[in-house]
């Protein structure tokens, strides 16, 4: 019996089914058309928008490249310069598909911490942004359809606290940097990371929304922002919210 998938996302033609150990190729209607056992704790995917290729990130450090034509892995490369980040680094292809982006850990850091950019022709490394600031975290990012732009959510470390913000990546530098409130922040964190793995109920039950579903806020003197009402999976689903939404939304 296949195990509940942590991912399962979906283009025009193919499904792809993450469930730790196996990643699955399925047809729309759910029929198996191939499966592969590459790499341990392979838990988040990215669909190409020419739709024809998958990448798959496992949380030992690794990115595996499929092609869904031909049922075959493309590649195998490291990515991570430490191989137990047990974080969210869910890849993302550029709107124009030249590109994959990657949220990494450096070395001495699990934290998420510097952005890596491979080309697809080759998936070489290009180049590699915010490698020598340890201030600066990454903990997810969002391809804006519309605008082509990257939009990336983080916090810079601080002595007197965690700055967390929103921003836009122009050319090799992020821009147009917005600060958020931290309630704000772990909101939209959680959600967009339940979206990028497609709404799958074991993404939504290890997410901080799932411990909140039964508190009652009307004796609570804990404020928790956002949190403090219960939300669903299907609320999620409903709200579909984005980075470029709360960019928008947010103060300069």
């Amino acid at each position: 019996m296949r195990k509940p998938f942590w991912s399962l996302i979906a283009n025009d033609r193919y499904k792809i089914g993450c469930t730790g150990q196996t990643v699955y190729i399925l047809d729309l209607a759910g029929n198996e058309l191939a499966k592969f056992k590459d790499m341990p704790y392979a838990y988040y995917s990215a669909l190409h928008p020419g739709g024809d290729v998958a990448a798959i990130f496992s949380n030992i450090g690794l990115m595996a490249i499929y092609s869904l034509s031909e049922l075959r892995l493309i590649t195998k490369f490291r990515v991570s310069a430490v191989n137990n980040t047990q974080t969210d680094c869910i890849p993302c292809f550029s709107s124009d598909g030249k590109y994959l982006f990657h949220i990494e850990a450096r070395k001495g850091d699990n934290l998420n911490s510097r952005l890596s950019v491979y080309s697809t022709t080759d998936y070489q490394l290009v180049f590699r942004l915010f490698e020598h600031d340890p201030q600066m975290v990454f903990t997810c990012m969002e391809f804006d359809e519309k605008t082509g732009y990257l939009f990336l959510l983080g916090y810079n470390r601080k002595a007197d606290g965690n700055k967390f913000f929103v921003g836009k990546l122009k050319g090799q530098s992020l821009q147009d940097v917005r600060l958020v409130d931290e309630y704000i922040y772990d909101f939209y964190k959680s959600a967009i990371r339940i979206k990028q793995k497609g709404y799958t109920r074991k993404s939504f039950e290890a997410s901080a929304f799932a411990p909140l579903n039964n508190i009652k806020t009307d004796n609570s003197s804990t404020d928790l922002g956002p949190f403090n009402q219960g939300y669903t999976l299907d609320d999620l689903k409903k709200m579909n919210l984005t980075l470029d939404r709360l960019w928008k939304e947010t103060d300069l």
